[in-house]
């Protein structure tokens, strides 16, 4: 189930294309990583390795790779939006997804690498404590 009101996530075209390298190069596992955000406006790429001990089914950011990312947000009072493909299944949240981002109250942004070798597509969500997901928007500026 789709709900709640809709948001954007504006990625300039110089970060999205680095992340999507990044995917590319994670294929066939998981890959992984985050952004940071100022004011509705990314303004930072951090990719990260995948820690996660199955990565082709599972993506995780090293807990010390974590704390990095956040004292370097936390520099310049922004948020956090997570990232991770889906190498073989649709861009939509899994439920230990779902687990995750419930605990996190943080956008996901889900790549999909399931009509590889064609390029992988994004989509932008919001998972709620009742479950409900809220689909957002990515606009690349």
């Amino acid at each position: 189930m789709v709900a709640g009101e809709p948001f954007v996530a504006r990625i300039p075209q110089k970060l999205y294309d680095e992340m999507a390298a990044h995917i590319i190069a994670g294929y066939p596992n998981e890959a992984c990583g985050a952004l940071g955000c100022k004011d509705g406006q990314v303004v930072k790429h951090y990719p990260t390795a995948n820690a996660a001990g199955q990565p082709d089914d599972f993506s995780i950011i090293a807990p010390n790779d974590l704390l990095d990312i956040f004292d370097d947000i936390e520099e310049y009072n922004g948020e956090m939006i997570y990232y991770h493909s889906h190498p073989v299944s649709e861009a939509y949240p899994s439920r230990r997804d779902k687990n995750y981002a419930k605990l996190s109250k943080i956008q996901y942004i889900i790549f999909s690498h399931r009509f590889y070798p064609e390029p992988p597509y994004a989509r932008v969500f919001l998972v709620h404590d009742d479950d409900t997901v809220t689909e957002g928007k990515i606009e690349v500026v």
